[in-house]
């Protein structure tokens, strides 16, 4: 029994020791620092994806640029072809025309898709503006955050030291047996240990069988068939 109150010494100091670290981790400003951290993150990731669609569309932008000077010689061919040898037949100027009029076709919509790309092109460079900014003044709010927690954290990481000290101080007290089956515990649920209350575990209200009971108030160790924890009485 004396070793199972040792035990159950250390456990309330392991625990607050516990609640100071989740309160470091659960800090307002801890919380706003992360979600500044994504925020910039995310941008830089968004401004990356621009540049490279800006990129492609330039490419391709001289690519039909070449198309339509192509497209111009041709027709500028076709218009010398008929100055020089007029065609002779009216099938002639018939396939002469056409040629002119697919050339002329080719040209609009190659000057269309250039049109459309300088639009889009212009509209991502406004958009990288946008992010590039963005993701300065989130730079400028995760350097205030960071000094803030480091502040926070110095302060409360004191404090923490002090109570795992505390709880350290009780470790040779408990049996080493009893400690590591603790901290065994401990991995899948917090607080490892619960009192025996009018024949239920404390932790989740469970009644116990008789025979359980009667092994708790023997001095027994018992753990828990429902929640896994420790029960002591």
């Amino acid at each position: 029994m004396e070793n199972f109150e040792s035990l159950w010494a250390y456990q309330a100091e392991d625990m607050k020791a516990d609640a100071i670290a989740n309160a470091i981790r659960r800090s307002p400003i801890r919380q706003k620092l992360e979600k500044t951290r994504d925020l910039i993150l995310d941008r830089q990731k968004q401004y990356k994806q621009i540049e490279v669609e800006i990129t492609a569309m330039t490419d391709r932008k001289d690519i039909i640029e070449q198309a339509v000077a192509h497209s111009e010689a041709q027709l500028k061919n076709l218009k010398d072809r008929f100055e020089s040898n007029p065609p002779q037949s009216p099938e002639d100027v018939k396939a002469l025309m056409a040629d002119v009029s697919h050339c002329r076709d080719t040209i609009r919509q190659y000057e269309a898709e250039i049109a459309r790309i300088v639009k889009e092109s212009t509209a991502n460079e406004k958009l990288q503006k946008v992010v590039r900014v963005e993701a300065a003044n989130a730079k400028k709010a995760f350097d205030q955050l960071k000094a803030e927690y480091e502040t926070e954290s110095q302060s409360k990481k004191a404090e923490l030291d002090e109570q795992r000290a505390k709880a350290k101080a009780l470790v040779d007290t408990v049996d080493p047996a009893l400690l590591e089956e603790y901290n065994t515990i401990k991995k899948h649920i917090t607080p490892p240990i619960a009192r025996l209350t009018h024949g239920q575990c404390s932790g989740c209200n469970t009644s116990l069988p008789s025979a359980v009971l009667s092994k708790i108030k023997n001095g027994g160790l018992v753990e828990c068939e429902t929640c896994g924890r420790m029960i002591i009485q």
